[in-house]
């Protein structure tokens, strides 16, 4: 992205989340926007995602100029093209862990068959093959959070967005997720991590610190 801005109405003013933002992102980077909150780090990611709109500069996901994106485009990059982990696992709570993960590849249409095939294999990339028939009330913080990470993963994103996925986590259970995402991006995984923990951002290769919607690195 180069020279991105962002802002919103507030009463008669105008707060800019995001000034003039320029930001390069290698396929197989793993890196953490650092930020406390009101930073702009959530609006960075939520442009990142695709889930919001740049009001100035540029945005090139791939091959694709996201500003000039319609709806539908949108729609298919974040479906297609990222896989979003959040704090709180966003996960079916009726739904086993198998069920939950196998979800975006029926949406898509894929046969039963082989997303129970993909499923099986990126279950146990995560290392939850014990506990696929398990509703998210009966997994652990950290194995639901491997749960959602399976999720994000099995549509083979060209990008792994995870917004504070250690936050709701203890220390112990928090650090194995993040060993788990060096083991992806050793992979070949693109990741971006959303942290306000400065012992989260040293474990990645890059951090980008954002403040009052400024970026250094």
């Amino acid at each position: 992205m180069d020279k991105v801005n962002k802002s919103y109405p507030m009463g008669e003013e105008s707060l800019h989340a995001l000034k003039d933002i320029s930001l390069t992102i290698e396929k197989g980077d793993y890196l953490t926007i650092l930020g406390p909150s009101g930073s702009g780090k959530t609006t960075l990611m939520n442009i990142l995602g695709c889930m919001d709109t740049l009001d100035g500069g540029t945005y090139q996901f791939e091959d694709m100029e996201v500003e000039k994106c319609s709806d539908k485009e949108l729609s298919r990059i974040r479906n297609q093209k990222i896989g979003f982990i959040f704090q709180k696992y966003n996960l079916i709570p009726q739904y086993t862990a198998m069920q939950n993960i196998i979800m975006p590849l029926l949406l898509r249409g894929m046969g039963r068959d082989e997303a129970l095939r993909k499923a099986d294999e990126t279950i146990s990339l995560v290392g939850l093959s014990d506990r696929v028939l398990h509703k998210p009330k009966e997994l652990s913080g950290g194995q639901q959070q491997r749960v959602a990470i399976a999720r994000a993963l099995v549509t083979e994103p060209s990008l792994l967005l995870a917004d504070e996925p250690t936050g709701s986590l203890d220390s112990a259970t928090g650090q194995e997720i993040l060993t788990l995402f060096q083991k992806l991006n050793d992979n070949g995984n693109t990741i971006i991590v959303i942290s306000h923990d400065i012992k989260v951002a040293q474990q990645s290769k890059r951090i980008i610190s954002i403040f009052d919607g400024n970026l250094l690195e």
